[in-house]
């Protein structure tokens, strides 16, 4: 809806902050965009830490569009919501249905203001934290070399001091050995041949016994000789083994207080880092509430101003205005022209059909309601002697009854005395009892179409 700002009645109070204004609404909407880019780092970081769990191939994506939808819910209602909560105390809106719709306005301004300053000032220091610098921290790569290269040098002395002390003292050994194998050669030599001749029967036991104490004498000199030496071979192998440990933990030592040193160094230099960027984090989120308040200055100076100066807000309206939303103006004609279309087909369908035609006459009905079905009655008499005795023959499966013959002097056919037929075909014959006595079966009454004979 179109709307414009009436001349001032004012000129002068007009004219005093003239100047002020533009000023103070380039500060808003500046302070705005700071606020909007603090909310959407929070929003951001919300949004994509939720939606990484689920979807993270349209993590980033969605997050991007979320953050960008919810900082223009929240800056664009403040720059509709604050100029209607300073009218409404400026105008005294506070009566009549003017009453709840400023609880209203006012209600949304505070929880848009309330989350537009939580977020700016959180989110301050969230972008803080991902611009801020990494403390340059020392390495101890050097120490750790200067390390090795000493034990190195260490190892290395004490392998050549290890290797020079076994190869003298091996040889001195090899020496002793060599020497003293002679000497105890030669004496068992001579205490053989004293023991070869005493096997001819000649008596040596003097000679013998300084020979064997002669051998005896040389193996110790050269198990005593022999020991001094690895005696002192282990000595010296232990001094060698010793400056090597010393060494090395000089050596170790110094690295130790190295990393020490280096340790402090960079726990200081942490802790100057965290200090600097808590003063930055602090600074920037107080800035950005400062930001919120410069807003709220802005908004209630401009329309201070204008009450001030007699300016009002008029609106132009057009027939749009008070017309019916584009999407159900949109629904509305499609709806008809599917209307327009499904009834002209069925129309079409319904002119194409012929008329019914003509009723058929009904069909005849018959009442039954004075018809008499037809009775007989039937009672039997006493016949003859001659049909006491019926002869049946027997009947083959699957032919019909053959009709007994009658007996002798039996009087012909219909004569009154056969069972009666009817329609032409013969009575059954079938055998009655009566005293105890097989009698056929006779058939007193009418008959609907026969032509029995039977007696009526």
């Amino acid at each position: 809806m179109k709307s414009f700002l009436t001349l001032p009645k004012d000129s002068d109070f007009f004219n005093r902050y003239a100047r002020l204004i533009p000023a103070l609404k380039v500060s808003g909407y500046l302070a705005q965009i700071v606020s909007a880019l603090t909310e959407l780092g929070v929003l951001f970081t919300a949004i994509h830490t939720s939606l990484v769990f689920f979807v993270p191939g349209l993590a980033w994506g969605g997050a991007v569009v979320g953050a960008l939808i919810g900082v223009a819910i929240i800056e664009t209602g403040l720059r509709v919501l604050l100029p209607f909560s300073v009218r409404a105390i400026l105008y005294r809106r506070f009566s009549g249905l003017d009453l709840p719709l400023t609880i209203i306005v006012w209600g949304a301004c505070v929880v848009l203001l309330s989350a537009g300053t939580l977020m700016s000032y959180h989110g301050s220091r969230d972008v803080v934290d991902r611009v801020k610098p990494k403390p340059k921290l020392k390495g101890t790569m050097a120490a750790d070399l200067e390390f090795q290269k000493a034990e190195q040098k260490v190892l290395t002395t004490w392998r050549s001091d290890s290797i020079e002390i076994a190869t003298r003292y091996g040889a001195q050994l090899d020496a002793i050995k060599a020497q003293y194998t002679a000497l105890i050669t030669q004496a068992s030599g001579q205490l053989q041949r004293i023991e070869a001749k005493e096997r001819v029967g000649q008596r040596f036991s003097t000679a013998k016994n300084q020979a064997r104490e002669r051998v005896a004498t040389l193996e110790a000199d050269q198990a005593g000789k022999l020991a001094t030496l690895q005696t002192e071979k282990s000595k010296e192998m232990s001094a060698a083994t010793g400056r090597k440990t010393q060494a090395l933990a000089s050596a170790a030592a110094a690295l130790g207080k190295v990393k020490a040193q280096t340790e402090k160094t960079n726990s200081k230099t942490v802790i100057e880092t965290d200090q600097r960027s808590n003063r930055y984090k602090g600074g920037l989120s107080w800035f950005t509430v400062i930001c919120h308040l410069i807003l709220i200055v802005s908004v209630a100076v401009d329309e201070i101003h204008k009450k001030g100066s007699g300016i009002e807000q008029k609106v132009v309206p057009t027939q749009y205005s008070f017309s019916g939303s584009v999407l159900g103006e949109l629904l509305h004609a499609l709806s008809c022209r599917w209307n327009q279309k499904v009834r002209s087909f069925i129309r079409g369908i319904e002119e194409s059909t012929p008329p019914p035609p003509l009723p058929l006459s009904p069909n005849e009905l018959y009442s039954l309601d004075n018809m008499q079905q037809p009775v007989f009655n039937v009672n039997f008499e006493q016949l003859p002697a001659a049909y006491k005795n019926i002869l049946i023959p027997h009947r083959a499966p699957g032919t019909a009854t053959p009709t007994p013959a009658p007996p002798p002097n039996q009087p012909g056919p219909n004569t009154g005395a056969q069972p009666p037929t009817q329609n032409g075909i013969p009575g059954n014959g079938s055998a009655r009892r009566k005293n105890g006595q097989q009698t056929p079966g006779g058939l007193n009454g009418y008959s609907l179409n026969g032509s029995g004979a039977g007696k009526p």
